[in-house]
């Protein structure tokens, strides 16, 4: 792993170059291997500054490191997005809880052929029972991608090389891991009306004398209390609108506008 301890010399002496009073930096853990030529990237902190650096100790302009600068920076941006956000999302009991949903739904199923609702109330349950198996398998993708990219993140601090085959898979991971967030908010949200529906048809028929039903409803209450509706999580749900167009239509990072705008951090020459 490259740290300041064991950068060459030239490098940390170009880097000293460029810090501000009140400055420190840092270097990222491994250089990146770009159109056959190695480059180091620095951060200076508490500033956003970046500098990229040639092997050879030169500091090109941005002109000629425009592409470098948006793999490493997308990179470290991934990586960062999975330790962070994606350790939050990595929930290993999401998965137990909504096998637990399912089985309680299949009870519920279980009542209502017995107490034969009405069509519009069966159809609302059969919907419901779908949200289950949607949360669980978007959650084991989130639980991989983050542990893929905690993996790979291991593996190239030890080669200490990033190539732009690794940033396009740790963006992947990345990408992999929002999509998957995405479509479980997007059952939630979809299916509100019908859960609702389930509910309200439960509660008008629990009693103290049909425990089962009372039990089931008990059981089914705080799953409903905690998954999304329009009502109860509208910015949430506008939140999740307004990244769609994004999460799916993923730029390649040297057209993409956010990308392109973090290039007024750079230090390199401007020439």
């Amino acid at each position: 792993m490259i740290k300041l301890s064991n950068l060459p010399d030239q490098i940390m002496k170009v880097a000293k170059s460029y810090e501000k009073e009140n400055e420190t930096f840092d270097v990222f853990p491994a250089k990146f291997l770009i159109d056959n030529t190695f480059y180091y990237y620095i951060d200076f902190v508490p500033t956003f500054a970046q500098l990229i650096i040639r092997e050879d100790g030169t500091v090109p302009p941005i002109k000629e490191i425009e592409k470098v600068y948006l793999y490493a920076n997308g990179y470290n941006a991934s990586i960062h997005v999975l330790g962070t956000i994606g350790e939050k999302w990595r929930k290993t009991y999401t998965i137990k809880n909504y096998y637990m949903l399912k089985k309680i739904l299949e009870k519920v199923r279980g009542i209502f052929r017995e107490m034969e609702p009405t069509e519009d109330v069966k159809q609302a349950l059969e919907t419901f029972m779908k949200v289950p198996d949607v949360i669980i398998k978007h959650q084991r993708v989130i639980n991989q991608s983050v542990e893929n990219g905690r993996k790979a993140t291991v593996e190239m601090r030890k080669r200490e090389i990033v190539t732009v085959e690794d940033y396009k898979q740790m963006r992947g991971y990345q990408v992999d891991m929002v999509r998957s967030a995405y479509w479980q908010n997007e059952i939630q949200f979809k299916t509100a009306d019908e859960r609702e529906k389930v509910m309200d048809y439960l509660a008008s028929i629990r009693s103290l004398s049909n425990w089962r039903v009372l039990w089931l409803y008990h059981r089914l209450k705080p799953y409903q209390q905690y998954m999304y509706t329009k009502e109860k999580n509208p910015k949430e749900f506008q939140e999740m609108q307004d990244l769609a167009e994004e999460i799916f239509k993923d730029i390649p990072i040297e057209e993409n506008p956010q990308a392109l705008e973090h290039i007024k951090y750079l230090r390199n020459p401007r020439r």
